[in-house]
């Protein structure tokens, strides 16, 4: 016990191969904390000391924390680990800083103040250049917005070279190929991830893909290596298993819902919103020129945003829109600049697609006009579309927001964490 301490003292005791710590302060605790063979000559880590105080500690709280915080200083300083440190650590610091770490030595005393060194280096997960790359992405990735969406994209390429690199240190050939890709997703099946996160970390290779061969030039690419890369954008994603409706239509009752609307100007409105995803504002602000039948593109002025965003329009949708602009003799007579629906407002849509939907009995709690554009995102990802370019076509301004699509209960909203120990 401390000189001028009002701890209770602490007692060692031994059975087996273990020595148990009762704190007699803590009435009777008694906790595992060592084998019998840590002593004056042992020698531990930083690590390795703070995990068996942590141990020892009934409630840690922020303990551990201060008291690595003291050891590091010691060792930083080439500083004996001593009351007579601790003096001169703790000047100017607050009683609350230097409480914990008495608490500590008391530990220290029990374990016969054992050797303290540094703990070593941590090993980098991948190789430099993979590191350099995954950062150069990123950085200039300007579609993932939002530091922890950048934080997903980050482990999910660090997993991926780990990968190779883990196959190379195994004697195997393999390079930022579509057929690496292949085998490295056959490895994430392998670990029972669901469907969706696999298409989440197959997705952050492929964008990495992308990236890398428009940048060919500047990375010092050859034809025959963009060649091998540019195949990896067509590797298609999995099915996913549909777990959770964000307020959005099956696919059954999607194409039910279609079929009953005989209307042309209503099937248009509606075949934008519900495969095309647009918000009614964004319906009603397209003008005939919007709509690039040729390129097969769609230009959206939506939330009050000056800038247009373009996306790619779905045949079916193409052909519901040419329908109502012969039918309406907007074809014939209208001008780029006019209005696609005119006169048409936010209420009358939600009116009219209520009236549908109670017609056809899929008017249900939660489930209006805004659940078709969700049904289309949640569509686009059950049926296998890359998270990313989903992200891209609903103009989410966050990738979070795109993931909300899919709701896994044993692991939250975001895509299961893989270790990069784990491959």
């Amino acid at each position: 016990m401390l000189p001028g301490s009002t701890e209770k003292p602490s007692v060692c005791i031994r059975f087996g191969p273990y020595a148990y710590i009762c704190n007699m302060s803590k009435k009777e605790s008694i906790t595992l904390v060592r084998p019998v063979n840590v002593n004056s000559k042992s020698v531990l880590t930083v690590s390795q000391l703070i995990s068996l105080f942590e141990k020892w500690l009934p409630n840690p709280g922020n303990y551990p924390r201060l008291t690595r915080q003291f050891i590091q200083f010691c060792l930083s300083s080439n500083l004996p680990i001593t009351q007579a440190t601790l003096q001169v650590y703790g000047e100017g610091k607050s009683g609350n800083k230097i409480s914990p770490i008495k608490k500590f030595f008391m530990f220290f005393q029990v374990l016969g103040f054992p050797g303290v060194v540094a703990d070593p280096p941590a090993q980098k997960p991948i190789p430099a250049n993979a590191s350099f790359l995954i950062d150069s992405y990123l950085r200039e990735a300007v579609h993932l917005m939002g530091e922890k969406t950048k934080d997903n994209y980050t482990q999910a390429l660090t997993v991926f070279f780990k990968f190779m690199h883990e196959e190379r240190t195994a004697g195997k050939h393999v390079t930022f190929t579509s057929q690496t890709v292949n085998t490295y997703i056959q490895q994430l099946k392998k670990k029972n991830l669901s469907a969706f996160t696999i298409n989440f970390y197959l997705s952050s290779v492929k964008q990495l893909g992308v990236w890398v061969v428009e940048n060919a030039a500047r990375l010092g690419l050859n034809e025959e290596q963009v060649k091998a890369l540019d195949g990896i954008r067509k590797i298609k994603g999995i099915p996913v298993e549909r777990r959770f409706h964000k307020d959005s239509l099956t696919i059954v009752e999607r194409d039910e819902f279609l079929r009953n609307i005989d209307n042309p100007m209503d099937k248009a409105v509606v075949m934008l919103m519900v495969t095309e995803g647009l918000r009614t504002v964004e319906v009603t602000r397209l003008t005939v020129g919007d709509i690039d039948f040729d390129n097969e593109k769609i230009s959206i002025s939506g939330r009050g945003k000056a800038d247009k965003k373009t996306i790619d329009l779905f045949p079916d949708c193409a052909e519901a829109i040419r329908n109502y602009l012969t039918e309406t003799g907007i074809a014939a007579t209208g001008h780029n600049g006019q209005h696609l629906f005119p006169d048409m407002t936010t209420g009358q849509i939600r009116y009219r697609i209520d009236r549908y939907l109670k017609a056809m009995n899929l008017k249900r709690k939660n489930i209006s006009a805004h659940s078709l554009r969700h049904t289309a995102g949640q569509i686009l990802i059950d049926t296998g579309a890359d998270p990313t370019w989903v992200q891209q076509h609903l103009r989410h301004e966050l990738f979070e927001t795109t993931l909300l699509y899919i709701k896994k209960p044993e692991a939250g909203l975001l895509p299961e964490t893989l270790s990069t120990e784990e491959i």
